[in-house]
Order: C-alpha cells, then structure tokens, then sequence
C-alpha cells in the first residue's frame, strides 16, 4: 500500500471518529424534551417562598404549555443568579414527583427574564429556555396570584 492511501485512510478515521465522538455526546441535548401529564403540585413564590396548592385549572394550564413547548429547550449551560424568583413541584396521577421547575420573571435579574428551567426530581436533568413575554403569560399568571414586594434591579 502507498504511503499516499494510508494517509488518507489514516485522516478518514481521524476525521469521522472525532465527529462520531462529539455527536455521541452532543445528541442526547438536542432531542425535544418529553413532558409527562401532570395531575397536581405546589407552587413557592417570592423571597419567602410562600407557598400554595395549585388549583385544577392550573394544572391544566401547565399540561397545555408543556404540549406547545416541548422545542428549543436546552442544557444548563451558566450558573443561575439565584434559586429564582418561583419554584414549582409537579406529580403525576400516582402522587410521585415527576418535575421540577424553576421560574425566572424578572423579579431577582433582569437578564434572566421569562426563563424556566425544568429539573428531573433526582437532579439528573436540568433543561432552560428563554421565552417571549407571550409564550411566558401562563406561567407568569401563575406567580403574579401572590402578591409580594418586588425588589428593584442591583
């Protein structure tokens, strides 16, 4: 065999195994995400972390938005400024915790407004997305039923 074709088999392997090895690792964080049906949960809002049961309503609202959100989410890629200004518990029909999410409205940071992070219970999977104030409304109303004082921008 020439020196020439070894070189270029050599540089094949070299090029088709390296981008095989990044996108074994890069596919898994661009499937969509898989929201299951949630049947209950409980709300934490503000700096005190007043919390409420949601109502039927609610979770119906939440079931709806994760059916037409299920794209763009991606990992966690920057260190959140703070444990966010909402954190909401979900489970399904058998009572088990299914979701976790996490709320940014504008309230702590301003650069993190209308974004939500979804965690799997174990902390294994943690997912984020910025919306449009539109796409946003539903979990904003969600917040905005608890009436606290808001702080100002540092």
């Amino acid at each position: 065999m020439r020196k020439e074709t070894v070189f270029l088999i050599g540089f094949f392997i070299l090029t088709v195994g390296t981008a095989s090895l990044i996108w074994t690792f890069a596919l898994p964080n661009l499937k969509p995400v898989t929201f299951p049906q949630v049947a209950s949960g409980e709300i934490e809002v503000g700096p005190m972390r007043h919390k409420r049961a949601l109502t039927a309503d609610e979770v119906k609202t939440l079931n709806t938005w994760f059916e037409d959100h299920k794209a763009g989410w991606g990992p966690l890629n920057r260190t959140p400024p703070s444990s966010g200004d909402s954190r909401v518990s979900l489970k399904d029909q058998n009572g088990q915790e299914v979701l976790d999410l996490t709320l940014w409205t504008g309230i702590s940071a301003a650069d993190w407004n209308a974004t939500v992070f979804v965690e799997s219970p174990d902390g294994q999977h943690v997912h984020t997305e910025t919306f449009s104030e539109e796409q946003f409304a539903p979990l904003r109303a969600l917040v905005d039923r608890f009436k606290f004082q808001r702080t100002a921008f540092p």
